[in-house]
This record gives C-alpha cells, sequence and structure tokens, in this order.
C-alpha cells in the first residue's frame, strides 16, 4: 500500500515572514538588554532562527509555505515518477 504524507492540522504554524518578524523583534530585544546572559539568551535564539531559516526540511514542516509545498498533489505526482 502506498504510503501518503500528511501534514497534521494541530501543529502551530507561521508564514515565513512572521518568522523573520520574530527573529528581527528578538534581536532587537536583546540590544535593550545590558551584556550578559539574558542578552546573550535572545542574541542565541535569533542566532537558531537564522540556522533554521537555511533548513529547508525545517521550514517545509514548519511553516504555511512548507506546508502547502508537502500537499501539492502535482508535486506528489512528480516525486513518484
Amino acid at each position: 500500500m502506498p504510503s501518503v504524507q500528511r501534514v497534521p492540522t494541530f501543529e502551530q504554524r507561521h508564514s515565513i515572514e512572521e518568522l523573520i518578524g520574530i527573529r528581527r523583534d528578538m534581536l532587537r530585544y536583546a540590544r535593550s538588554f545590558p551584556p550578559g546572559a539574558e542578552r546573550n539568551q535572545r542574541r542565541q535564539i535569533a542566532l537558531s532562527l537564522r540556522a533554521l531559516f537555511k533548513n529547508k526540511d525545517w521550514l517545509d514542516a514548519h511553516t504555511w509555505e512548507g506546508a502547502a509545498l508537502l500537499t501539492d498533489p502535482l508535486r506528489l505526482s512528480s516525486e513518484r515518477g
């Protein structure tokens, strides 16, 4: 029986623009703290988001744009060959 890849509907998804905004806000928030552990933690979150933006599999799994690609019948039929 062929396996069908389904996207769960209960997962929270974001648009890529929304994730970029979250990263930008995190960097701005970090700048409001004096140098130290709290500031570094916020900067680390922003750096981690930037790394995730470069991971296509993660973007496909966590963004609306990726969900649309995963459920696109034309894309799925072309992958099967």
